[in-house]
């Protein structure tokens, strides 16, 4: 099994094309999620399903990108409320090979801190293996 849930970016002042690094994980079986850089890389070919969940300062607005190696954009979206903090989640189902890695990037220079936490919001980045791929 392969499965990871982490919250809490590092970051929250982002750059264009920094990776969203969220720091702590609430579990990591298998390992395949690196909580110091942001990445997931698969340990086996397969399908996978990847979530986040932010939640964002308003009115600043901000891209991200979900990437597979070298700018293979996954998904791409941006976030903009003018007058409410407000929460969106962004999903996708992946094909990767062994080793490929994937991770959340920050597509745009929002040019102030972007990510709202309380005890009622959590960013969070999460994902798991859906089947193996045998070749």
């Amino acid at each position: 099994m392969i499965a990871y849930n982490a919250h809490t970016p590092m970051d929250k002042h982002l750059l264009k094309n920094q990776v969203i690094v969220f720091s702590h994980p609430v579990f990591n079986i298998g390992n395949a999620y690196n909580s110091g850089t942001g990445v997931f890389t698969a340990p086996v070919t397969g399908v996978y399903m990847f979530s986040a969940h932010f939640c964002f300062v308003h009115t600043k607005v901000w891209y991200y990108a979900f990437v597979r190696e070298e700018e293979n954009v996954i998904v791409k979206g941006f976030m903009y409320d003018s007058a409410n903090q407000n929460c969106a989640t962004a999903s996708a189902v992946i094909l990767l090979q062994q080793q490929e890695r994937l991770w959340v990037e920050c597509t745009y220079d929002p040019g102030a801190d972007i990510f709202h936490e309380s005890s009622y919001t959590r960013n969070t980045f999460s994902g798991s293996l859906l089947h193996t791929v045998h070749e």
